[in-house]
């Protein structure tokens, strides 16, 4: 069985809040759990992981949702099981922030677009999923 998620609103996480990713996310694999912070001051809303066996390791994410972006999120069911999703409201979808490292000027951040973090929220499990198809799983959101 496979479950699809339409991202269109985020569900509710609290700052400080220590997550698993069972499998680790591509390239740390050796972390694992990780605190998620998030920031909501009205003006801006910023999201990190900041690993607890690590802490120097850490990653800036964004909500797509906050540009416009809209992911339809199909798990196989290893990816169910590993992050026990079985209520498509209760997960959340994040991008990681990247520095282009052959840009040094302004817009030499970007967001992995092709790899989203999927976090159940209620069971505190995380995978990274990686989109053969990037681009047919992503779309704007029409106002």
């Amino acid at each position: 069985m496979s479950m699809q998620s339409t991202v269109t609103q985020q569900p509710s996480i609290q700052s400080e809040k220590v997550f698993t990713f069972p499998k680790g996310i591509p390239g740390f694999e050796e972390y694992t759990t990780f605190k998620l912070f998030h920031k909501d001051d009205g003006k801006v809303s910023a999201y990190w992981l900041e690993s607890c066996e690590s802490p120097t390791v850490t990653f800036t994410l964004v909500d797509p949702t906050a540009y416009d972006l809209n992911y339809d999120i199909y798990l196989d069911d290893s990816e169910q099981q590993v992050i026990k999703a079985d209520n498509p409201l209760d997960i959340g979808v994040f991008l990681i922030l990247k520095k282009n490292d052959q840009d040094t000027g302004v817009g030499s951040i970007g967001a992995n677009i092709a790899g989203p973090l999927v976090i159940n929220v209620q069971e505190k499990l995380g995978l990274q999923k990686v989109l053969q198809h990037r681009f047919a799983d992503i779309s704007k959101v029409d106002h």
